[in-house]
């Protein structure tokens, strides 16, 4: 699934790929997965709401891309794995497509969605209302996410007795842009089981926990997100994570004591038992 780095490295490569080029027509394609929300419903609504738009803006929040078009509605891609890819000529998209947007230029957009997503078309209005994009935390990069401001989140949290930090951390209402894949790594640069409640964490372990959440960010922005997702233009991105499934039974690079894989809160985590306790 994209996470932060992902989509903003898709945000940053659409406004350089897309922004300006006009919509000339909108394909969505059968069979959709079970899990791809689509709004307006699929059929000439949704074709309607994009066909003739300019695409203004292209920019990023959390794990959501935004296309502001010419009627001051937004296009809004987010919570999906997969593929996003540009096209410089449509005969060139892949055969595999849930959404194809194709540009006044012969250039086309193609979504591939793995598992869930949401794509849809709303007014201003609806992106405020939105349950998810309209209710985002802070970014990890942002000034809005000071040391300060994480101690006063952790502190006002009405759930800090019982919620583990895993749940914290990947709910983008407290801090956005964080999902399963790269909290393993923030994880482990704090020191941190994924368990921990988040009332169990003291002063000096959140500001470890600040300081994994910068700059395990701020290596995959730069790497162009992790090695295992794929750009707008096809290539892999060049973060290799410290630990992921690959990881599992070799040597920490700190202790060296075995890297173990526990399933926990509907998903996959992999730790350190000795650095993480």
């Amino acid at each position: 699934m994209f996470e932060l780095p992902e989509v903003v490295t898709l945000a940053r490569q659409l406004s350089n790929s897309v922004v300006g080029r006009t919509v000339a027509n909108v394909v969505l394609t059968e069979p959709r997965p079970k899990f791809l929300f689509v709004t307006p419903k699929p059929g000439p609504a949704f074709r309607t709401a994009l066909i003739g738009r300019e695409i203004r803006c292209s920019r990023s929040a959390g794990r959501w891309l935004f296309l502001d078009l010419s009627d001051g509605k937004t296009l809004l891609v987010g919570e999906f794995g997969g593929r996003l890819l540009h096209a410089h000529a449509e005969s060139d998209s892949p055969t595999k497509q849930h959404l194809a947007i194709a540009l006044d230029d012969e250039s086309s957009l193609s979504l591939t969605i793995q598992m869930w997503g949401f794509v849809g078309v709303l007014s201003p209005n609806e992106l405020r209302d939105h349950p998810y994009a309209g209710t985002l935390g802070p970014e990890p990069l942002s000034n809005a996410f000071s040391e300060t401001i994480l101690n006063h989140i952790l502190d006002s949290h009405a759930q800090a007795d019982n919620e583990p930090i895993k749940a914290f951390l990947t709910h983008e209402a407290n801090v956005c842009g964080i999902g399963n894949g790269y909290l393993q790594d923030i994880l482990f640069r704090a020191r941190l089981s994924p368990r921990r409640r988040v009332a169990d964490i003291a002063r000096d372990e959140r500001a470890a926990l600040h300081e994994a959440v910068q700059k395990t960010m701020s290596e995959a922005i730069a790497l162009e997100g992790r090695d295992t997702e794929i750009t707008l233009y096809g290539k892999h991105g060049r973060y290799t994570p410290i630990l992921d499934k690959r990881s599992v039974g070799t040597p920490c690079p700190v202790c060296g004591t075995s890297i173990e894989r526990v399933h926990y809160l509907g998903g996959s985590c992999y730790l350190c038992p000795t650095c993480q306790p």
